[in-house]
């Protein structure tokens, strides 16, 4: 049923996942960066689609996942260094990713996090696509958590935050690319 987006696929295989996604999004591109609609459509050097639209996390559901995951991760070990006993509270962690994740998936759009750039280009068009939307939307999530927690971010925590993020987002959407590329040549 191709309205459905659950279909059960193999545990492990994001090729299986990103195929089935296919099925409810059209705009929804192979990971082999093949389109998925009837006509292929190019990239450009920007990564902005030449039809004119925007990517989108739907775009990579499973890349989308990973990103959520790091970002969630960032939190977790950044909430249990300041516990006394080492503790992870899931609220506390939950408040702490809200900002991060609410800029990261808002601005995708605009810096297209999500386009097949990083696939035609490997490890560095990942590393590149990584820090283009890190730049733009970590500041933005440390912005976003100053005002929901009403003062503004001492600059420790901004510096540890940037360094952090860059760390787990990139090395994430790297094995994301590995991973991805060992999948796509298996199957040539």
């Amino acid at each position: 049923d191709k309205s459905s987006c659950f279909v059960p696929v193999r545990i492990g295989s994001l090729k299986s996942i990103e195929k089935h996604s296919q099925a409810s999004f059209p705009r929804i591109h192979k990971l082999d960066g093949v389109s998925s609609t009837s006509e292929q459509e190019k990239v450009n050097a920007e990564g902005e689609e030449q039809n004119g639209s925007l990517s989108s996390p739907l775009d990579k559901p499973v890349l989308a996942a990973a990103d959520f995951a790091a970002i969630m991760v960032f939190a977790a070990v950044g909430k249990a260094s300041h516990a006394a006993d080492g503790s992870i509270d899931i609220g506390a962690v939950l408040q702490v990713a809200f900002p991060f994740l609410l800029s990261w998936f808002g601005t995708s759009p605009l810096t297209n996090i999500y386009s097949q750039t990083d696939q035609t280009n490997g490890i560095t068009g990942s590393i590149q696509t990584t820090a283009k939307g890190w730049i733009v939307a970590i500041p933005l999530g440390c912005v976003l958590r100053g005002v929901f927690k009403g003062y503004i971010p001492p600059a420790p925590f901004v510096i540890v935050t940037m360094i952090a993020t860059l760390i787990i987002l990139g090395g994430t959407r790297v094995l994301y690319t590995v991973v991805e590329d060992k999948l796509n040549g298996s199957e040539e």
